[in-house]
């Protein structure tokens, strides 16, 4: 198993899906976390509650990432009670107000930019500081196999900063080695989340689903797994890459 026992983890949109399983994970393996939650108290209520449950010392942060003052609180808390950073996963997005490209208006796209792309700077700028204060910085992005594939219809706004994140990922990469940080990214598929709404993901999906060679539904597990491996030392020698997750959807590109 991993051991994460001496670092201190943020992930952003902890109280989802995907970064509830991620938190949970990291806590398992031993670290100490930082979850940000903005509007699903009931879902952090959970994860805090799971959190104490397994002895893990944990910083609730709250608020809107789009916000720069809001994310600069959020660093100085995360300063004042950890003094560092080990690990950065920048796990908080959505895709809502899907609709045909001639008919968004410019404050529909400019939200949904906002929420995938301008939180991921935002956050990531703040945190640097505390980044380089760890011996061994890592920045994970979550990114989309949408930032490859253009994504769903209706979807391009998401599509585009999606591919923005994957393509910073690279960026920051290149920028952050000389400061001893690893940057990657994720690129779930279609993951068995709140994310889709509240409906059964396979059945509403199931055309998509033939087209995964590996004939699932992914569930936030398989985003998991990806993210600890790559915020371990087991990837010491991996840098700006984005690891598409997906059941080899890629295959059929």
């Amino acid at each position: 198993m991993l051991d994460f026992s001496d670092k201190i983890v943020f992930i952003t949109g902890a109280s989802g899906g995907l970064g509830g399983q991620m938190a949970r994970d990291f806590a398992r393996a031993g670290a100490s976390l930082v979850v940000h939650n903005y509007g699903l108290a009931d879902a952090t209520q959970r994860l805090c509650a799971d959190l104490s449950a397994l002895g893990t010392r944990h910083l609730l942060v709250e608020g809107d990432l789009t916000d720069q003052a809001v994310v600069q609180a959020m660093a100085k808390q995360i300063d004042e009670t950890f003094g560092r950073l080990d690990v950065l996963v920048n796990n908080a997005g959505a895709s809502p107000d899907k609709m045909a490209f001639p008919e968004t208006p410019a404050a529909i796209w400019d939200k949904i930019v906002a929420i995938n792309l301008r939180s991921v700077f935002l956050v990531t700028q703040a945190c640097l500081p505390l980044l380089e204060r760890s011996k061994r910085g890592r920045v994970i992005n979550i990114s989309s196999t949408a930032a490859r594939n253009g994504g769903a219809p209706g979807g391009a706004a998401y599509a585009t900063a999606k591919g923005a994140v994957s393509t910073l990922t690279k960026a920051l990469a290149k920028d952050f080695c000389a400061k001893g940080i690893l940057v990657n990214a994720v690129a779930p598929g279609l993951i068995d989340t709140p994310f889709y709404g509240d409906v059964n993901v396979a059945d509403k999906y199931a055309e998509r689903l033939k087209t995964i060679p590996l004939r699932r539904v992914g569930a936030p597990s398989d985003i998991a797994g990806p993210v600890l491996f790559l915020a371990s030392s087991l990837a010491d020698y991996i840098t700006g890459e984005v690891l598409e997750v997906s059941g080899g959807l890629s295959l059929m590109a």
